[in-house]
């Protein structure tokens, strides 16, 4: 698992569409919230396949692109029981949460991009990871999740100003995943994934 490789692909999705990644992510959350998670799986997978397709394909997405998963959103809106069911192993003994999140971390990447049913991709994407090393998918996790906001926080602490740099985390986060998603299920190198990218069409 080349840690350093996807964090680099992550950093040069942002940097190459900085304005749709973030602002679209950010988008994207308020309107997730705003529907208490109905959208999420929607939502969240079409965000989440716009990096994909970015890497794989060399596409270039657009606005339209995170909108995209509201046509499927029969198929994606069962995601939302696996964050509950997420969220509910954290509340209880946190332990399974975090089971649950790492075993099911492919879940919604194969949803988006493969269609698969919620349980497949499930079961799928537990196979994985246990096929290639739970402690390292565990440890990538980690990184993208807690690090950043264990980081933001402290920095923040000192200038305030700093907060704003949650906002570049879902982003980050995306790209991570969907990098790592083609890196074990279909053996794209994350080193050179952006090379030989799609122009960027001028503004």
């Amino acid at each position: 698992m080349n840690f350093q490789g996807h964090l680099e692909s992550a950093y040069r999705l942002v940097r190459d569409q900085p304005l749709l990644f973030i602002l679209g992510g950010l988008l994207l959350q308020v309107l997730v919230v705003m529907t208490l998670g109905v959208l999420a799986g929607p939502l969240l997978g079409a965000y989440v396949l716009a990096a994909i397709l970015v890497f794989r394909d060399k596409k270039v997405v657009s606005l339209n692109d995170f909108f995209a998963g509201l046509s499927r959103f029969g198929s994606l809106f069962p995601y939302l029981a696996l964050l509950v069911l997420i969220f509910l192993g954290v509340i209880c003994l946190v332990v399974p949460g975090i089971l649950f999140a790492v075993w099911w971390l492919y879940t919604l990447p194969l949803m988006a991009d493969r269609q698969l049913s919620l349980g497949e991709a499930m079961r799928q994407s537990r196979a994985k990871v246990l096929e290639k090393g739970f402690f390292m998918h565990l440890v990538f996790l980690f990184m993208i999740t807690v690090v950043p906001d264990l980081l933001i926080s402290f920095l923040s602490t000192m200038l305030p100003i700093l907060q704003i740099f949650f906002v570049l985390i879902p982003p980050l986060q995306a790209g991570c995943i969907a990098s790592l998603y083609l890196e074990q299920f279909e053996g794209l190198d994350p080193g050179s994934r952006l090379s030989g990218q799609a122009e960027l069409p001028s503004s």
